[in-house]
């Protein structure tokens, strides 16, 4: 026998959603056999099981007990528990500090493809009795996976009433997250502004470097292409010079040669044999 000082322990989901259709099964079994039957077939054509558990919550009033026309119709109500939803989410985490993210100091390192969960481990993002993600499985459970949403919405609802929370828990979750999502971003952004920022004047640096060292190799070719240019005009004018004073020195000794070939080379090529 269970100890009555011991805590009970909380019901899993499977073991609320187990015992739901169980619950939905269950309804009108105490009613004779042909009317139970006639409620169960009622309740597959609405739907399934489910949809017969959904009776126990909500009163659906046929067509004939609707009041008649003409009658004064009464104002709808107006959604006060749907108003305090809405504040209770837009306050769920506004006391919270927004998480902060720093870059890593290795800039090759691909932040665009870091894990979600990374993200929400780093934003530090508290444990939740009931995260986000455990709500989409509650609503991909295959006890509800092909109901209608408002079906869904209530067995969710019936779920975490059973642990003790409320939706409120795994919408904080969302945001949470959410907020960890945009801080990261934000870091993102501000590190491109950062490197961009930082790069062009290393760029704008190395740009002007590079600027003045082509200039100082354009002067360094500019003048080794004089240099050779001014070599073979030297060339050209000594060749000139030595023919026309070749010529001179043969034509000298040319009438002392009684036959001979004159062994004054005139306009031969540096190198060759001075006799032809």
């Amino acid at each position: 026998m269970p100890d009555p000082k011991q805590p009970r322990r909380p019901k899993s989901t499977q073991e609320i959603l187990a015992e739901m259709e169980n619950m939905s099964k269950g309804v009108g079994s105490s009613a004779p056999e042909d009317a139970g039957e006639s409620r169960s077939a009622k309740g597959r054509q609405e739907g399934g099981a489910l949809k017969s558990l959904l009776g126990f919550f909500v009163k659906v009033v046929p067509d004939e007990e609707l009041e008649p026309e003409g009658a004064s119709a009464k104002p709808p109500a107006h959604n006060t528990a749907g108003d305090r939803t809405a504040s209770r989410v837009a306050d769920l985490v506004a006391g919270e500090a927004s998480p902060q993210f720093k870059a890593p100091a290795d800039a090759t390192a691909d932040l665009a493809s870091r894990p979600f969960e990374q993200i929400y481990k780093e934003a530090r993002i508290p444990d939740s009795p009931c995260t986000v993600d455990e709500l989409g499985k509650l609503l991909d459970n295959p006890t509800v996976a092909d109901q209608p949403l408002n079906v869904k919405v209530v067995a969710v609802h019936l779920t975490l009433s059973a642990k003790g929370i409320g939706p409120d828990v795994p919408i904080a979750d969302a945001v949470r997250r959410d907020r960890a999502l945009d801080a990261y971003q934000l870091m993102l952004d501000q590190h491109a502004a950062a490197a961009e920022q930082r790069n062009a004047a290393m760029i704008q640096q190395i740009t002007q470097e590079t600027e003045e060292f082509l200039k100082r190799k354009q002067a360094e070719i500019e003048a080794l292409r004089v240099e050779t240019a001014e070599a073979k005009r030297q060339s050209m004018d000594f060749s000139l010079r030595r023919e026309t004073e070749e010529k001179r020195l043969a034509n000298l000794i040319s009438p002392f040669l009684e036959g001979v070939v004159n062994p004054v080379t005139v306009g031969n090529k540096p190198g060759e044999g001075q006799s032809k």
